[in-house]
């Protein structure tokens, strides 16, 4: 258990661990541009009464709000694929003492992006759903105070943007889950042929 929580990683691997970091990154920056160009035409008001005013560090001379949003987008996700990256380099070289194919990196990133997209979608039918429920009066409030005028969109995209990264969660333990599973075929095979 220590070996996992304080893991004896060869410095020669290093630098590979950050490529691969460095490529988790960069796709989960594309990947955050595209979703708040799409969460943007669901609901202006969730960037403008919200997610402008939160990255407001961020504005960029354009004033153009569809460049704003692709900068919070990346800024907002990269740092995710990032961790993600260097957790999926961590496990595959816990044993063999090598990271894994970039076929096998290529599924694992795969397996991460398909459940965050699935996630997403998951978000948009929950905030369909809760249209018809109601929301808790503590988001009314909020929204209210906000100036928001269309509530339903508003809380589609917040219900979008939170499933989203859950989807980032759920996809790296998918990753990882396969992974580990690669590692013991490979593990077996080679037992099997000594």
């Amino acid at each position: 258990m220590l070996k996992f929580l304080v893991p004896t990683i060869p410095l020669r691997m290093i630098p590979r661990m950050l490529v691969v970091s460095a490529v988790g990154a960069a796709i989960a920056g594309i990947y955050g541009v595209i979703h708040d160009q799409i969460t943007y035409t669901i609901s202006e008001e969730y960037f403008t009464r919200f997610k402008f005013i939160q990255f407001s560090n961020a504005k960029p001379a354009s004033d153009d709000p569809r460049v704003f949003v692709g900068i919070i987008g990346f800024l907002a996700s990269w740092w995710v694929g990032a961790f993600v990256g260097w957790i999926l380099a961590r496990i595959s070289i816990s044993r063999e003492g090598r990271l894994a194919r970039v076929r096998e990196m290529a599924v694992a990133y795969g397996i991460v992006f398909f459940v965050a997209s699935a996630s997403a979608g998951c978000g948009w039918i929950w905030g369909q759903w809760r249209r018809g429920t109601g929301y808790a009066e503590g988001w009314l409030i909020w929204m209210e105070e906000c100036g928001v005028v269309d509530q339903d969109a508003f809380m589609t995209v917040g219900y979008i943007h939170n499933a989203s990264y859950l989807g980032g969660i759920l996809g790296a333990a998918g990753g990882i889950a396969y992974l580990r599973k690669l590692r013991h075929c490979r593990a077996e095979r080679e037992l099997l042929a000594a």
